[in-house]
Protein backbone atom coordinates (compact mmCIF):
# COMPACT_ATOMS: atom_id res chain seq x y z
CA UNK A 1 0.00 0.00 0.00
CA UNK A 2 1.17 3.52 -0.80
CA UNK A 3 2.41 5.16 2.39
CA UNK A 4 0.74 8.51 1.73
CA UNK A 5 -2.73 6.91 1.60
CA UNK A 6 -2.09 4.38 4.38
CA UNK A 7 -3.61 4.24 7.83
CA UNK A 8 -0.09 3.45 9.05
CA UNK A 9 1.01 6.98 8.19
CA UNK A 10 -1.84 8.42 10.26
CA UNK A 11 -1.14 6.01 13.12
CA UNK A 12 2.53 7.00 13.14
CA UNK A 13 1.58 10.68 13.25
CA UNK A 14 -0.92 10.08 16.08
CA UNK A 15 1.71 8.13 17.97
CA UNK A 16 4.33 10.82 17.44
CA UNK A 17 1.93 13.47 18.82
CA UNK A 18 0.93 11.25 21.75
CA UNK A 19 4.52 10.45 22.73
CA UNK A 20 5.48 14.14 22.59
CA UNK A 21 2.55 15.00 24.84
CA UNK A 22 3.40 12.18 27.23
CA UNK A 23 6.99 13.39 27.40
CA UNK A 24 5.74 16.84 28.39
CA UNK A 25 3.23 15.50 30.95
CA UNK A 26 5.95 13.37 32.54
CA UNK A 27 8.21 16.41 32.83
CA UNK A 28 5.39 18.20 34.66
CA UNK A 29 4.81 15.15 36.88
CA UNK A 30 8.53 14.82 37.66
CA UNK A 31 8.61 18.46 38.73
CA UNK A 32 5.62 17.89 41.00
CA UNK A 33 7.31 14.85 42.57
CA UNK A 34 10.50 16.83 43.16
CA UNK A 35 8.59 19.73 44.71
CA UNK A 36 6.98 17.26 47.12
CA UNK A 37 10.39 15.89 48.13
CA UNK A 38 10.39 12.68 46.10
CA UNK A 39 13.75 13.09 44.39
CA UNK A 40 14.18 9.46 43.32
CA UNK A 41 10.59 9.28 42.07
CA UNK A 42 11.23 12.44 40.08
CA UNK A 43 14.29 10.81 38.51
CA UNK A 44 12.29 7.70 37.56
CA UNK A 45 9.58 9.83 35.96
CA UNK A 46 12.14 11.96 34.08
CA UNK A 47 13.55 8.72 32.67
CA UNK A 48 10.09 7.78 31.45
CA UNK A 49 9.77 11.24 29.87
CA UNK A 50 13.09 10.67 28.10
CA UNK A 51 11.86 7.26 26.89
CA UNK A 52 8.70 8.82 25.47
CA UNK A 53 10.69 11.36 23.49
CA UNK A 54 12.88 8.55 22.13
CA UNK A 55 9.68 6.80 20.98
CA UNK A 56 8.50 10.03 19.34
CA UNK A 57 11.83 10.21 17.48
CA UNK A 58 11.37 6.67 16.14
CA UNK A 59 7.85 7.45 14.91
CA UNK A 60 9.09 10.67 13.31
CA UNK A 61 11.91 8.73 11.62
CA UNK A 62 9.48 6.23 10.10
CA UNK A 63 7.25 9.01 8.79
CA UNK A 64 10.17 10.74 7.11
CA UNK A 65 11.70 7.45 5.91
CA UNK A 66 8.55 6.38 4.10
CA UNK A 67 7.06 9.79 3.34
CA UNK A 68 10.20 11.64 2.35
CA UNK A 69 9.65 15.15 1.08
CA UNK A 70 6.06 14.32 0.12
CA UNK A 71 4.99 14.46 3.75
CA UNK A 72 4.55 18.13 4.54
CA UNK A 73 1.63 18.02 6.95
CA UNK A 74 -0.40 15.16 8.38
CA UNK A 75 -3.81 16.01 9.73
CA UNK A 76 -4.82 13.80 12.61
CA UNK A 77 -7.87 13.54 14.76
CA UNK A 78 -7.33 11.95 18.16
CA UNK A 79 -8.13 12.46 21.79
CA UNK A 80 -5.36 13.13 24.29
CA UNK A 81 -5.74 13.17 28.08
CA UNK A 82 -5.68 16.41 30.03
CA UNK A 83 -6.33 15.28 33.58
CA UNK A 84 -5.07 17.08 36.64
CA UNK A 85 -4.90 16.25 40.28
CA UNK A 86 -2.49 15.51 43.06
CA UNK A 87 0.67 13.46 42.60
CA UNK A 88 -0.98 10.18 43.53
CA UNK A 89 -3.90 10.71 41.13
CA UNK A 90 -1.55 11.73 38.33
CA UNK A 91 0.49 8.53 38.77
CA UNK A 92 -2.68 6.44 38.54
CA UNK A 93 -3.92 8.34 35.47
CA UNK A 94 -0.61 7.95 33.66
CA UNK A 95 -0.45 4.23 34.53
CA UNK A 96 -3.88 3.83 32.95
CA UNK A 97 -2.73 5.73 29.85
CA UNK A 98 0.31 3.46 29.55
CA UNK A 99 -1.92 0.40 29.87
CA UNK A 100 -4.09 1.62 26.97
CA UNK A 101 -1.03 2.21 24.81
CA UNK A 102 0.57 -1.13 25.61
CA UNK A 103 -2.48 -3.38 25.49
CA UNK A 104 -4.79 -1.75 22.98
CA UNK A 105 -3.58 1.17 20.89
CA UNK A 106 -0.10 0.06 19.80
CA UNK A 107 -1.07 -3.58 19.22
CA UNK A 108 -3.91 -2.36 16.96
CA UNK A 109 -1.53 -0.02 15.13
CA UNK A 110 0.95 -2.91 14.72
CA UNK A 111 -1.77 -5.10 13.21
CA UNK A 112 -2.75 -2.37 10.75
CA UNK A 113 0.89 -1.83 9.75
CA UNK A 114 1.30 -5.57 9.09
CA UNK A 115 -1.90 -5.66 7.03
CA UNK A 116 -0.62 -2.73 4.95
CA UNK A 117 2.80 -4.33 4.39
CA UNK A 118 4.87 -2.29 6.86
CA UNK A 119 6.32 -5.11 8.96
CA UNK A 120 9.15 -2.94 10.31
CA UNK A 121 6.63 -0.37 11.55
CA UNK A 122 4.57 -3.15 13.13
CA UNK A 123 7.69 -4.37 14.93
CA UNK A 124 8.35 -0.82 16.15
CA UNK A 125 4.84 -0.55 17.58
CA UNK A 126 5.24 -3.96 19.24
CA UNK A 127 8.59 -3.02 20.82
CA UNK A 128 7.31 0.31 22.11
CA UNK A 129 4.19 -1.39 23.52
CA UNK A 130 6.49 -3.55 25.67
CA UNK A 131 8.29 -0.47 27.01
CA UNK A 132 4.96 1.21 27.75
CA UNK A 133 4.03 -1.85 29.82
CA UNK A 134 7.14 -1.38 31.98
CA UNK A 135 6.18 2.28 32.39
CA UNK A 136 2.72 1.18 33.53
CA UNK A 137 4.20 -1.15 36.15
CA UNK A 138 6.60 1.48 37.47
CA UNK A 139 3.84 4.08 37.79
CA UNK A 140 1.52 1.57 39.47
CA UNK A 141 4.21 0.71 42.03
CA UNK A 142 4.78 4.38 42.78
CA UNK A 143 1.02 4.93 43.11
CA UNK A 144 0.63 1.89 45.38
CA UNK A 145 3.49 3.11 47.57
CA UNK A 146 1.89 6.51 48.02
CA UNK A 147 -1.61 5.04 48.46
CA UNK A 148 -0.51 2.61 51.19
CA UNK A 149 1.95 5.06 52.76
CA UNK A 150 4.65 2.42 52.26
CA UNK A 151 6.78 4.07 49.63
CA UNK A 152 9.89 3.76 51.75
CA UNK A 153 8.97 0.72 53.83
CA UNK A 154 9.39 -3.02 53.34
CA UNK A 155 8.05 -5.95 55.30
CA UNK A 156 11.53 -7.44 55.46
CA UNK A 157 14.94 -5.87 55.96
CA UNK A 158 16.15 -4.40 52.72
CA UNK A 159 18.93 -2.20 51.35
CA UNK A 160 18.09 1.45 50.71
CA UNK A 161 20.60 3.63 48.88
CA UNK A 162 20.86 7.41 49.02
CA UNK A 163 21.20 8.77 45.48
CA UNK A 164 22.96 11.88 46.73
CA UNK A 165 25.94 10.35 48.55
CA UNK A 166 25.63 6.59 47.97
CA UNK A 167 25.08 5.59 51.60
CA UNK A 168 23.42 2.19 51.91
CA UNK A 169 21.19 1.47 54.88
CA UNK A 170 19.91 -2.03 55.61
CA UNK A 171 16.57 -1.66 57.32
CA UNK A 172 12.82 -2.20 56.98
CA UNK A 173 12.45 1.46 55.98
CA UNK A 174 14.57 4.21 54.54
CA UNK A 175 15.73 6.78 57.10
CA UNK A 176 13.88 10.10 57.22
CA UNK A 177 17.23 11.86 56.77
CA UNK A 178 20.44 10.39 55.38
CA UNK A 179 22.98 10.04 58.20
CA UNK A 180 25.86 10.99 55.89
CA UNK A 181 24.64 13.86 53.71
CA UNK A 182 21.46 14.91 55.55
CA UNK A 183 19.29 14.67 52.43
CA UNK A 184 15.63 13.75 52.92
CA UNK A 185 14.09 10.32 52.53
CA UNK A 186 13.05 11.15 48.98
CA UNK A 187 16.66 10.73 47.87
CA UNK A 188 16.64 7.03 48.71
CA UNK A 189 16.25 4.47 45.98
CA UNK A 190 13.10 2.45 45.96
CA UNK A 191 13.73 -1.13 44.94
CA UNK A 192 11.02 -2.08 42.45
CA UNK A 193 11.00 -5.24 40.45
CA UNK A 194 9.30 -3.99 37.33
CA UNK A 195 10.44 -6.40 34.65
Amino acid sequence: MDFQSSQTKTNLARSFAAECQEGARYQFLAKKAQQEGYQYMSMLIRTIAHNEMAHAQQFFNKITEYGGNDTQNIEIKAGYPFKSGNLKDALKNEANNEEMSSESIYPQFASTARDEGYDDVAELFDMIAKVEKTHQRTLEKLYEGLESNCLYKCNDEHSFKCDECGTIIKSKCAPKVCPLCNMGQGYYRIDFTVF
